[in-house]
């Protein structure tokens, strides 16, 4: 055997180098050892298993879901349509605006000629039909935007272009319904719908509506589904 330090060959049974004096004992113990079976490890402590969901599931449980949340929203999007569904929706008709631009017309003709009669300036002409005009102009913008609605539930009526007044009246509350004309309105097909109701002692009037008593007699027809 040879010196592990130095290298020297040295007899087996040395217990130390015979150049530089290196214990050997323990070399020798190493070399000479005999094979000791090495013991397994010990198994590395393992974590539990947590199992692991379907990448397949999952998106089967999501794409459920959603459809729930469809089916939901188109449910709720039905009930809304159907509890708000309009019956109809109308406003008051041409005819009283129309007259009142035919007044406006004829008393601006009127000044017009008592002006040139007179040979004033022509200004005193445009102050006179803005005068005469202002009302006709107002009840025209009153008109188009004077909504009378009807839904399965309430009656609406709506008013106004910058300053909007909105009333309800739920036909719960509705007692009675009813047309006033007089002869002139019957010959040109409008009229008034009276209506009475519970919580209101005065009479709402839905003025000047054509054909007021068809749609008079809608207003009746869902009354009746209450009761």
């Amino acid at each position: 055997m040879y010196c592990y330090r130095c290298g020297n060959q040295i007899p087996d049974n040395s217990t130390y180098c015979n150049r530089c004096g290196t214990k050997i004992q323990t070399v020798v113990e190493n070399v000479r050892r005999p094979n000791i079976p090495v013991p397994p490890p010990r198994p590395s402590r393992r974590h539990p298993v947590i199992e692991s969901r379907p990448i397949g599931r999952i998106i089967e449980e999501t794409d459920e879901q959603y459809d729930e949340t469809i089916d939901m929203e188109e449910t709720r999007a039905q009930y809304d349509e159907i509890g708000d569904k309009i019956i109809f929706r109308i406003n008051q008709t041409f005819y009283p605006v129309a007259v009142s631009y035919f007044l406006s017309i004829i008393s601006t003709g009127l000044v017009t000629v008592v002006v040139s009669y007179l040979a004033l300036s022509f200004i005193v002409v445009l102050a006179f039909g803005f005068v005469f005009f202002i009302p006709s102009i107002l009840k025209h913008i009153r008109l188009t935007y004077t909504f009378y609605t009807l839904t399965p539930t309430k009656l609406e009526i709506q008013t106004g272009l910058l300053s909007k007044s909105r009333r309800n009246v739920p036909l719960r509350h509705i007692q009675d319904v009813f047309v006033s004309e007089t002869f002139k309105e019957r010959l040109i097909g409008i009229g008034d719908i009276m209506i009475d109701t519970a919580a209101s002692e005065s009479t709402i009037r839905l003025d000047n509506v054509h054909e007021p008593r068809k749609y008079a007699d809608l207003i009746l027809e869902q009354l009746h589904r209450w009761n």
